[in-house]
């Protein structure tokens, strides 16, 4: 039987809409919609930062972010994701993994996912998921 709790609130910003919730010890994070506006980090980094706050106060050890129904994310939405992942990297021991789930017949996410798991292989891994 799985326990399925949620993870703070869900935030919903300008057409895209993030929900976490823990399941089994897992952090499951599902973004949808679009992130277009001109500045997603007056939204967005604030919600990593909490969290990533949370995630080590409840010494999660694995976080899950499927993309899938992200239909767009602008570069600068892609900035605060790259924030929250150097911010975990710099934890330095025994920082949580993160992976991140994309569907590589969305253009953004076959060349942007792939390339910011690069950032911190030891942390970040890009699973390609279809549909």
């Amino acid at each position: 039987m799985s326990s399925a709790a949620p993870f703070g609130p869900p935030l919903a910003a300008d057409g895209s809409t993030v929900v976490a919730r823990l399941e089994n010890g897992v952090l499951h994070i599902t973004m949808s919609g679009a992130v277009e506006m001109r500045d997603p980090g007056v939204v967005f980094n604030p919600y990593w930062n909490g969290i990533d706050d949370e995630v080590r106060r409840r010494g999660v050890q694995r976080v899950v972010v499927d993309m899938r129904d992200l239909n767009f994310m602008n570069s600068s939405g892609i900035l605060t994701l790259v924030r929250w992942v150097t911010r975990v990297k710099g934890h330095g021991t025994k920082p949580y993994q993160i992976e991140l789930h994309f569907d590589r017949n969305v253009t953004w996410q076959r060349t942007s996912v792939p390339t910011l798991a690069k950032l911190a292989p030891e942390i970040v891994t890009a699973t390609e998921i279809n549909g």
